[in-house]
């Protein structure tokens, strides 16, 4: 019987304006990146958690929506996750409020389109994902 192996699990938010434009965040060692990040321990509520995490990373708020990817990445080496799993959740989310503040994590922020969001770097899993992303939300 193979031994249980523990992980980090995390959520990220897809954020649509009312131009149908993307919200990515660019992350200093990673590219691009998306708001949201791993459910803390002692949370029990998801979608608070995820409402959390983009709060603190932008300063906005969102109504969280629908899962609708899930992928997987290993801890960055020098991170203090280094080599551990973290499994991912992507949820559609509505933008409530605007007024984006990035925090200290990220150095830019961009609102991208099916047609530029490659001008952008990133982890595979992260640019599959916007792939997948507007691939399944043609009108995005």
């Amino acid at each position: 019987m193979a031994k249980d192996e523990f992980f980090l699990v995390g959520q990220k938010a897809f954020i649509l304006n009312d131009k149908g434009e993307l919200l990515i965040l660019i992350d200093p060692d990673r590219g691009l990146d998306l708001p949201g990040g791993k459910i803390q321990e002692g949370e029990k509520d998801l979608d608070e958690a995820l409402r959390r995490e983009v709060r603190e990373e932008t300063g906005i708020e969102i109504e969280v929506g629908k899962p609708f990817m899930r992928w997987s990445r290993v801890g960055s080496p020098g991170s203090e996750f280094e080599g551990k799993p973290f499994f991912i959740l992507g949820f559609i989310c509505k933008l409530i409020t605007h007024g984006i503040m990035i925090s200290d994590e990220h150095t830019e922020y961009h609102w991208v389109t099916k047609e530029n969001y490659q001008e952008y770097t990133g982890e595979p899993g992260y640019m599959n994902a916007v792939k997948t992303f507007f691939e399944k939300n043609s009108d995005a």
